[in-house]
């Protein structure tokens, strides 16, 4: 049995003074390199969950829910909360998130104020919101 772990640390002794080298193709830097760019370009969008919380006509009652949302969930930490224009509509949406569950907890909070909130998949969140 002795002999089993002298010769298992004598293999750990060998190993530890071995050195690993990683030689790196162009090409693959080169894919690299592209994705990098295509993730960071100025005014990219991406795919995320976010909740609705309301819709309306009239841009003055928005603003004002945007305010009262705000201070609703002041205690969450990092939620963005922004209205948009799609013609004839205003619409008040908070947070992005990369999953639907994500979404669904916030959800769970603005709920018992905004019993018409309801998560959709939102395409014009940047990156930087998250």
């Amino acid at each position: 049995m002795k002999f089993i772990y002298t010769i298992l640390l004598s293999f750990m002794a060998l190993s530890a003074n071995a050195q690993l080298s990683v030689i790196e193709e162009s090409s693959v830097r080169s894919m690299l390199d592209g994705r990098r760019a295509a993730n960071f370009k100025e005014g990219r969008m991406v795919k995320a969950w976010s909740i609705q919380i309301a819709i309306s006509r009239d841009k003055y009652e928005i603003l004002q829910k945007v305010q009262d949302v705000r201070v609703a969930l002041r205690d969450e930490i990092g939620v963005r909360v922004d209205w948009t224009y799609d013609q004839p509509n205003y619409r008040l949406h908070a947070g992005a998130f990369y999953t639907k569950l994500e979404a669904a907890c916030l959800l769970f909070k603005v709920i018992q104020k905004y019993p018409n909130a309801f998560v959709f998949r939102n395409s014009q969140i940047k990156p930087t919101d998250f």
